[in-house]
């Protein structure tokens, strides 16, 4: 069968497209072109940071990481602080007293009547290896044994004292004078200005440590800011003559026979250890004290009936314990302990006094 001959086809150049379909095709065009200057215009830093970061990584870290994320940076360190400058050290000043320096020896004052025989008693001191000698200046029979310019105790200076140039001796031989004085057990003062003393009961009349006709004697009360102050005067007085420690006795309140009859005053509810402490307090200035206390106060600590209160309690710098024997076996534990809670408690120096003997514990 003949095939039908449809004719050729027609091809045309001419866009289907309307003028403004064409139209609108231009301008999306341009609009996809912006859009993308645009946003290479905002990433593009990015990129090229990212790519130069990664470089130098690469090629300063051998392809290992240098410590920061991929893709992160790490924030600079702040600044390191100068280190302050540390402080010269300031040389610690040498104590008043340092017992470990050399010995001790208590001395009479027949060895020191001038001052030449005072300088062959320090000479023979040196030779023993003395470094403090302790010189009695007023002891417990209220006795004086310098020529004092305090007005209480002119009647109480002894008929034997030593010179006072024997202090400057003994200095110049490298020994240190120390001066003991006795405090409130004085028998002699009260007989100067009775408002010193322990009164009995509500009387005018002293009290006695024991019965008259036994020898009782009276005390200087401590109470007494007269009878603090004449101590005080003393000690300056002293302290001025050259010597450069003083050695304390009898600060303490009367024996504890018939105690219950004394009559200290108006106490304005001040405690016998609060009012040691006080006394205490003035006397040690300086650092340049010791104070001594017999064996059995020592351990009966606060309940002392001479003190009041221990001797931490009482505030002593440099305590010397008196024991009149060797320490027996029951002792010497109860003393090591003693020992151990007053050095916890502020006392600095703790002897050991036995006769003219002096053990630094």
């Amino acid at each position: 069968m003949a095939r039908k001959n449809m004719g050729k086809v027609k091809r045309y150049r001419r866009s289907f497209y309307s003028g403004g379909q064409q139209l609108r095709r231009i301008l999306g065009a341009v609009l996809a072109l912006a859009a993308l200057f645009a946003a290479g215009w905002l990433i593009g830093p990015a990129v090229i940071d990212f790519g130069t970061s990664t470089w130098y990584s690469l090629k300063e870290g051998g392809g290992e990481s240098s410590g920061t994320s991929t893709g992160t940076s790490q924030p600079a360190s702040e600044p390191q602080a100068e280190p302050e400058a540390t402080p010269e050290p300031q040389p610690t000043p040498e104590p008043a007293i340092n017992p470990e320096d050399g010995g001790w020896a208590f001395v009479s004052i027949s060895g020191l009547s001038s001052a030449e025989q005072a300088a062959s008693t320090a000479q023979s001191l040196v030779a023993e290896g003395v470094r403090y000698a302790v010189v009695p200046c007023k002891d417990s029979q209220g006795y004086v044994y310098y020529q004092s310019g305090v007005a209480t105790a002119q009647s109480s200076i002894s008929a034997t004292t030593f010179d006072a140039a024997a202090v400057q001796a003994l200095k110049d031989a490298g020994v240190t004078p120390v001066a003991a004085i006795c405090a409130f057990q004085d028998p002699l003062a009260p007989y100067v200005d009775r408002s010193l003393a322990v009164r009995y009961q509500d009387t005018d009349y002293f009290w006695l440590d024991a019965a008259a006709d036994a020898g009782g004697k009276p005390w200087l009360n401590p109470y007494s800011d007269g009878a603090v102050s004449y101590i005080t005067s003393l000690i300056d007085e002293v302290r001025a003559m050259g010597f450069e420690q003083v050695w304390l006795t009898g600060v303490q309140f009367p024996t504890t026979a018939g105690r219950d009859k004394a009559n200290y005053g108006d106490t304005a509810g001040v405690s016998m250890g609060q009012r040691l402490a006080q006394v205490l307090e003035g006397w040690q200035a300086g650092d340049d004290c010791w104070v001594e206390y017999p064996l059995s106060e020592v351990l009966a600590g606060s309940d002392s009936q001479l003190l009041g209160a221990s001797c931490a309690e009482l505030g002593v710098k440099n305590l010397a314990i008196r024991v009149d024997e060797a320490v027996t076996e029951e002792q010497q534990p109860l003393l090591d302990a003693a020992v151990t809670e007053l050095k916890a408690g502020g006392v600095a120096n703790i002897a050991l006094v036995q006769g003219d003997s002096f053990t630094l514990l």
